[in-house]
C-alpha cells in the first residue's frame, strides 16, 4: 500500500477500497461500527492507519441490525470521542434501513439526495435527514473531501476554471474528525 501523507493520497486510497466492494453501505457501516470497538481507546488513527481499518471493515462480518436503535436518543449532547462517532453511525445505518423499508433506495433520482422518512417513535438524531452518497465508493469520497479535501481534476478528467490546489499534508484523526467525516460521507454533494 503506498504510504498516506496527503489530502490527495488519503482520496486516492479511500477511491480505490469503495471501487473494490458492490456491498452495500449499510451493511459496510455496520460492520464499520463493530470494528470501531478495537480502535475505540485510541486518541488519534495516522491516515494508514484509518485506510487500514476501512479496509478491514469492508471484508469484516457486519453485525445484524437492531430495531431499537430507531428509538433510541442517539443525540450528541455531552457526547464526544468515540461515542459520538459511534452514535452517528448508528444514526446512519437507521436512516438507510428506513429508506429501504420505504422503497426509496431503488429510486432512479436517489443521486438528487433522498430524505429519510424517520417514522412516529424515532429517537433524537445527530444526523441531517437527507442523504446525497448511498453507496460505499460515494461516501468514502465524500468524507474525505469534506474533511480534509483531496480531490483533483486530473482524477476524475474533469473540466476546472482553474488550476487544482496542490495536495497538502494531512496528520493523525482524532475521533472528532471521524466524526466529521462520516457526516461530511453522507452529506457532501
Amino acid at each position: 500500500m503506498h504510504p498516506v501523507r496527503t489530502n490527495s493520497d488519503l482520496y486516492l486510497a479511500m477511491s480505490r477500497l469503495g471501487a473494490s466492494t458492490r456491498r452495500p453501505l449499510e451493511e459496510f457501516l455496520r460492520a464499520w461500527w463493530s470494528t470501531g470497538y478495537d480502535h475505540s481507546d485510541a486518541k488519534v488513527l495516522e491516515p494508514d492507519e484509518l485506510v487500514s481499518w476501512m479496509s478491514e471493515a469492508l471484508e469484516a462480518p457486519a453485525p445484524p441490525y437492531e430495531r431499537y436503535w430507531a428509538r433510541e436518543d442517539l443525540d450528541l449532547d455531552h457526547i464526544d470521542g468515540f461515542s459520538a462517532w459511534s452514535r452517528v453511525i448508528r444514526a446512519q445505518v437507521c436512516d438507510l434501513q428506513e429508506m429501504a423499508s420505504a422503497g426509496l433506495l431503488r429510486s432512479q433520482a436517489s443521486y438528487l439526495g433522498l430524505t429519510a422518512p424517520r417514522p412516529a417513535g424515532t429517537g433524537r438524531r445527530p444526523t441531517p435527514p437527507v442523504w446525497f452518497n448511498l453507496d460505499v465508493a460515494s461516501y468514502l469520497e465524500s468524507g474525505v473531501i469534506a474533511t480534509v479535501g483531496g480531490w483533483r481534476p486530473e482524477f476524475e478528467d474533469a473540466v476546472v476554471d482553474e488550476a487544482p490546489q496542490e495536495p497538502s499534508a494531512i496528520g493523525a484523526f482524532d475521533w472528532s474528525d471521524l466524526t466529521k467525516f462520516v457526516l461530511g460521507a453522507q452529506t457532501h454533494q
